[in-house]
């Protein structure tokens, strides 16, 4: 056993701390990680990013060119400096001008408040930016940490679909098979890509790879998809950042560009360069009075969408909330449990043999996974920056790591003539 194992770490390079589980194949760890108990962060199968030793989850952007960053979208950096600068200019230039022209009396209560309203700001945007927005977990998830009947308890449905069946990888008759007829009727459909059953209002995201539950949109501005577990936080966010910038933008304007009586002397260098810091601050108070515009605009069309019971999905697909939903509402709706927990001790072996399982019963009907000749291709990680490649080895794995109903399938393939023409053949079509 040793030595099958040593073998398979020769035959390419592999990924020591691969944090994300490719669809082709399993999470290779090195030969002394197999069997061993892992958090589930660290084998998570979307590209969402994980933090504080999985506390914290935020989404799966590839645009930021920051690799130290750790794929943080643009978007999101530029929602913090616009946050964030404004507010120290506003503290540094003009509330001292406020509090001494205006000889307002109260000035630590205007302080105070100033303070309380940024940092409302500012937390409800990391709580958008770090919380779950309602991850439903994959299908080899959910075997891999014994979970299905708990989220059956949860969800009033079994996640993995028909009981008695597994899917086959192609669409259509998934679709058709593993939707049980009464939750069709009610809205509920077949995810492809997580091979679960998802409740009518939940929807897949692209961006970050897995579903989720009352799926709104994915937010590059808060780099993670709104969902019904952290809507809330959006809206809260964008009311608070609405109201901050109607306070501190007139403040700015007015502690930046009015006209003081100043009777220092000054000189033409002085003046030239006092010109172009004025210049500089008018383009800057317009890229945030440009962003505030458009927030107010976002706040008002997510108001329609509160008013209406809908989400920016339904409302853009033109597909209304299901029958049986649709006295939900999108805010004030409960937020409801986490459907994993990104912390728990999963086993690798047990990890790996839910993941064969899934992609033996998908690539048996051609649908995915197969080349030309038949062959399942060299498996390969998801190329995405900061993360290494792992091959995997071209000789079967151990027996100790493969589904039992796969290792008596092999056993029976290496008895038959043709085995040794097949020795490297796809393991779930001996």
């Amino acid at each position: 056993m040793s030595g099958s194992v040593a073998g398979m770490a020769e035959n390419g390079p592999v990924d020591l701390e691969a944090p994300g589980v490719p669809s082709e194949g399993p999470p290779l760890a090195g030969a002394t990680r197999f069997g061993r108990r892992v958090r589930l962060f660290t084998r998570w199968p979307g590209r969402s990013r994980f933090a504080c030793e999985g506390r914290c989850v935020t989404g799966g952007e590839d645009e930021c060119p920051v690799k130290v960053l750790g794929g943080i979208s643009c978007a999101s950096i530029a929602t913090w400096l616009c946050i964030l600068v404004p507010s120290a200019v506003y503290f540094a230039v003009a509330f001292p001008n406020i509090v001494r022209l205006w000889d307002v009396q109260p000035a630590r209560l205007l302080l105070m408040a100033s303070l309380a309203l940024i940092s409302a700001t500012v937390v409800l945007l990391v709580a958008t930016c770090c919380s779950d927005p309602g991850i439903i977990p994959r299908r080899h998830v959910v075997i891999a940490t014994g979970s299905r009947a708990r989220l059956e308890a949860m969800l009033g449905h079994d996640l993995l679909g028909t009981a008695g069946r597994e899917p086959t990888g192609d669409p259509l008759e998934d679709a058709e098979h593993m939707v049980p007829p009464e939750l069709r009727k009610r809205g509920y459909r077949w995810c492809h890509t997580c091979e679960i059953v998802r409740p009518p209002r939940a929807s897949h995201c692209s961006d970050c790879d897995h579903c989720v539950m009352r799926f709104d949109h994915h937010c590059p501005f808060v780099n993670n998809c709104i969902g019904q577990r952290n809507y809330h936080f959006f809206i809260g966010f964008t009311t608070a950042a609405m109201i901050l910038a109607a306070i501190v933008l007139p403040s700015l304007m007015w502690g930046l560009f009015s006209k003081r009586n100043d009777t220092t002397k000054v000189t033409e260098g002085s003046m030239l360069m006092a010109a172009w810091l004025r210049f500089v601050a008018m383009c800057g108070v317009g890229v945030v009075a440009a962003s505030a515009a458009a927030l107010f605009l976002l706040w008002i069309y997510h108001l329609m969408l509160v008013l209406t019971g809908r989400t920016t999905k339904e409302h853009l697909t033109g597909r209304g909330p299901p029958l049986d939903v649709h006295n939900e509402p999108t805010l004030c709706a409960r937020r409801g449990p986490r459907l994993f927990d990104p912390r728990e001790w999963v086993d690798s072996a047990a990890m790996f043999d839910a993941i064969r399982v899934s992609g033996s019963a998908s690539s048996g009907s051609g649908a995915t996974g197969a080349g030309r000749d038949g062959q399942r291709p060299t498996a390969v990680a998801a190329r995405r920056p900061g993360r290494r490649k792992f091959v995997a080895p071209a000789q079967p794995l151990p027996p100790r790591f493969v589904a039992a109903h796969l290792r008596a399938a092999r056993q029976d393939a290496d008895q038959s003539p043709s085995s040794q023409a097949t020795q490297h053949g796809d393991l779930a079509d001996p």
